[in-house]
């Protein structure tokens, strides 16, 4: 009897001994625990930067300015050939023929119209007003021998009044032929054809010897030295948006060249169907490199800041429901930092509270972290 109560004695003790040193081991504290770990990570010095904040677009490229230049007489075409300039004036034998690609300036003749028959027209119209000022000198003759008649009472007051009437009708004939002595020197002047603007031929609507009528298309000119591209601007950004906001363009067709450019407008109202707000861009392009009708991507810059923290975006943890932070290490322990993010850039984000540069910031290995934690440096690296 008295050894099966020490067996029982025993069990027991042994089994207080047993339960004492298990709750022992585990309520030891997360921290000390944590202080026995040590997890590899990657830092980086925090340093500044700067950022932007962007609008991403895209839109078509267009000319600048662009005239259909048309005719506004009727005739054969003679010429559809330029005359080429030389200093400050037109080599008037030298001619290049009109053709798409074709560099044209203001004020360039490239076309003429039955000029012959114009030419006729005007000399015609010049013989008119000739025999007219004949007429009119006669008929002034007339009325002045027939009014100092009348004036010593040899001819009737009817007679005076014919001789008075012919002289007016005289200079109204006068009058009527140097109008149409305008007529047909504008006539004259419109059969040549010449471009309103400076650009490039971009289309030709009708070759060398064909009829025209009045309104009649022969060619189109494209101002392409400045290009535009009109982009829709959602509404929530309306506002960020003004009159000389920086842009930055880059086309497909010129892989890795990016075009500095400025908002030139921006429309008053939105559109009621799309909520968004019609805004031009123009950039120059004296060298011609891009064209009408190139799909353009277009990066409004609507605020820069510099000279300020910089992180990469994926280093931050929460957000969701706590505050965003991140880790930064100090004498070899992990230190949980919330911070506060600004502006983002890609894969780059602003901080604009909570942290300060040259502290390193673990940027690989955070998410084995805790706070108080140790760590293993493995690579450390400047942000740029």
């Amino acid at each position: 009897m008295k050894t099966g109560r020490w067996v029982i004695f025993w069990i027991t003790a042994f089994s207080l001994v047993f339960v004492t040193f298990w709750f022992g081991y585990n309520r030891k504290p997360a921290e000390v625990k944590a202080e026995q770990r040590v997890v590899p990570v990657e830092v980086q010095k925090v340093s500044t930067d700067s950022i932007r904040n962007k609008i991403e677009l895209t839109g078509w490229m267009e000319a600048n300015e662009v005239v259909d230049i048309k005719s506004k007489v009727s005739g054969r075409i003679e010429s559809l050939r330029a005359v080429i300039a030389a200093g400050s004036g037109m080599i008037s034998d030298n001619f290049v023929p009109v053709e798409e690609g074709l560099v044209v300036s203001k004020g360039q003749q490239l076309a003429v119209i039955d000029h012959d028959m114009y030419l006729a027209q005007v000399a015609s119209a010049k013989a008119a007003v000739k025999a007219a000022e004949v007429e009119l000198a006669d008929a002034e003759r007339e009325k002045k021998r027939i009014v100092t008649l009348y004036e010593a009472g040899s001819v009737t007051e009817q007679n005076k009044d014919k001789a008075v009437t012919a002289a007016e009708l005289a200079a109204a004939r006068l009058d009527s032929a140097k109008a149409t002595l305008e007529l047909a020197q504008v006539d004259l002047r419109e059969s040549t054809i010449t471009s309103p603007i400076d650009g490039t031929v971009t289309k030709k609507y009708i070759d060398q010897g064909n009829l025209v009528r009045p309104g009649d298309p022969i060619v189109r000119v494209a101002d392409m030295k400045t290009i535009k591209i009109i982009v829709a601007v959602a509404e929530k950004h309306a506002d960020e948006v003004a009159v000389g906001t920086p842009a930055e363009i880059r086309v497909d067709a010129l892989p890795g060249k990016v075009f500095d450019a400025q908002v030139y407008s921006v429309h008053p109202a939105l559109d009621q169907q799309t909520h968004t707000i019609q805004v031009e861009i123009r950039l120059k392009n004296q060298e011609l490199l891009l064209k009408p009708g190139m799909f353009a991507r277009v990066m409004l810059i609507t605020q820069r800041k510099d000279n300020i923290v910089v992180i990469p975006r994926d280093v931050m943890l929460g957000g969701k429901i706590d505050r965003y932070y991140v880790y930064v290490v100090e004498n070899g322990i992990a230190r949980k930092r919330f911070v506060a993010p600004g502006i983002t850039e890609a894969a780059k984000c602003e901080i604009t509270d909570g942290l300060k540069p040259g502290e390193m910031l673990v940027i690989n290995g955070m998410n084995f972290l805790a706070d108080g934690i140790g760590v293993e440096v493995v690579r450390i690296e400047d942000i740029k």
